[in-house]
């Protein structure tokens, strides 16, 4: 895509997500994964809110075959778009699904200068720990399939709908937690925790080496919404949703 189209499609983009209406960009077009996520970096200016943390698509094996990606993505989160115990949500055009994930909240940078990424002691790293329902779509009229596209449309990324935070609990144990996930109160899909990436906290991990790989690093207070612990649910207006995360608590949501 020639560089004088990125910020007119960055600004079709933005107007798109802003109204919630479907655009027809040949996004097909963008030739490199450093492209998509430049274009995406210049749709989150256009959008003009503030940024509060990352959302990671892909996360696991199962969301990855249904949204036909090869690996997991990221995006940043528009302030607009992370709510907090929302009880109903309105389905824009374009909506794919919904998934089940984790979110953290950052104690501190992450890495510090000189600090090595490291699994073994990411858990360190985090404040806060939530359930949530994220809300993932796209603002292309036609459904083109690959990262570059999915990179470029806001990381596929709608909403984030986070519960309640759980100050307290047991990084070591994360990978054990149980998620079902209810439609109208009767169970519709059951996932683990460690189906992300073998650990919620390891995505965390994961984000920070795809910034560092490009001179950021994670701020105290982001938020970093993991990705999905069971496959992509897809959902329809006037459908109650609820998730069961076991010790973190329950999420649910009507959507409109």
């Amino acid at each position: 895509m020639y560089f004088e189209l990125k910020d007119a499609t960055a600004d079709i983009l933005a107007k798109s997500r802003r109204h919630g209406e479907l655009c027809d960009l040949p996004l097909d077009l963008i030739s490199s994964e450093a492209e998509a996520y430049d274009i995406q970096a210049a749709a989150q200016d256009a959008l003009g809110f503030e940024r509060k943390g990352y959302a990671i698509v892909g996360s696991s094996d199962g969301s990855r075959r249904t949204l036909g990606l090869e690996k997991p993505i990221f995006s940043e989160i528009p302030g607009s778009s992370l709510l907090s115990n929302t009880r109903e949500f309105h389905l824009p055009e374009g909506v794919i699904g919904v998934q089940c994930e984790f979110v953290f909240t950052m104690l501190r940078q992450y890495p510090d200068a000189g600090e090595d990424i490291d699994l073994s002691n990411v858990g360190d790293t985090v404040l806060t720990c939530r359930p949530a329902i994220g809300v993932l779509g796209r603002r292309t009229c036609r459904p083109f399939a690959g990262d570059n596209v999915a990179i470029a449309d806001y990381g596929l990324h709608v909403a984030t709908l986070c519960g309640d935070h759980m100050k307290e609990f047991a990084p070591s144990s994360l990978s054990e937690i149980e998620v079902t996930t209810f439609l109208f109160k009767e169970t519709v899909l059951m996932g683990k925790a460690s189906s992300v990436m073998g650990n919620p906290l390891h995505a965390v991990a994961w984000l920070a080496g795809e910034l560092q790989a490009r001179g950021r690093c994670l701020e105290p207070n982001d938020m970093v919404a993991t990705g999905s612990c069971t496959t992509i649910l897809q959902v329809w207006p006037r459908q109650h949703l609820a998730a069961d995360f076991g010790p973190l608590g329950q999420i649910e949501c009507i959507f409109n």
